[in-house]
């Protein structure tokens, strides 16, 4: 593998996502829009997707059903 090494900085940040060098003040990249706070890989959507509920136990077997009344 190869390794950068630390570039001098000059006043800029590049951006994690698309690379554009942006003032060192720049809350978000001028050319793509990203966030500076955010980390690195980090979408720019408001929300994370809900995490799933948890599974059903396998083979758990189903309460059994009232038994119909009689039709008269």
């Amino acid at each position: 593998m190869c390794f950068r090494p630390a570039a001098v900085s000059n006043g800029t940040i590049a951006c994690p996502m698309c690379g554009h060098e942006n003032p060192a003040s720049a809350e978000v990249c001028e050319e793509c829009g990203f966030a500076a706070s955010a980390a690195p890989g980090t979408p720019k959507a408001p929300g994370a997707p809900k995490a799933p509920g948890a599974p059903k136990a396998p083979g758990a077997p189903k309460a059994p059903s009232a038994p119909k009344a009689p039709v008269a």
